[in-house]
């Protein structure tokens, strides 16, 4: 159950750094809208320095939101293999039942995750019921 804690615990904070990757890479996002209009605007007023300026800021911004991706993909895909391992614990407490209780099982645990209730979950892997 040790085991079955921590990859739960993975799952958590995977899911908390890809909901803060997600805000940075957005706020960023925002930026390198505000510099493209910042270029455009520049170009149009004939202000080659300032435009120069906004793209080279638009040209750094945009390496660090490749670099941003490609650590959320990066979690991404260790969030879905930590999502298999908990999907496969799941399965093996399920496959020390037969018929409708293994049914019920799979559906009680796949309740209490949705719940985050993790303590329920593990009665459940237990015992086989929710109460």
């Amino acid at each position: 159950m040790e085991a079955f804690r921590a990859i739960l615990q993975k799952v958590d904070d995977f899911n908390a750094a890809r909901l803060q990757l997600t805000a940075d890479m957005a706020d960023s996002s925002n930026t390198a809208k505000t510099l493209v209009i910042k270029a455009e605007d520049a170009r149009l007023l004939g202000n080659i320095k300032a435009m120069r300026a906004a793209y080279g800021q638009l040209y750094t911004l945009n390496g660090s939101l490749l670099g941003e991706y490609n650590k959320r993909a990066n979690n991404h895909k260790h969030l879905l293999e930590a999502l298999k391992e908990v999907n496969q614990m799941i399965q093996k407490a399920a496959r020390l039942r037969v018929g409708t209780a293994k049914t019920r099982v799979i559906a009680a645990c796949r309740a209490a995750i949705k719940a985050n209730n993790i303590h329920a979950l593990f009665k459940i892997m237990k015992s086989g019921s929710p109460a």
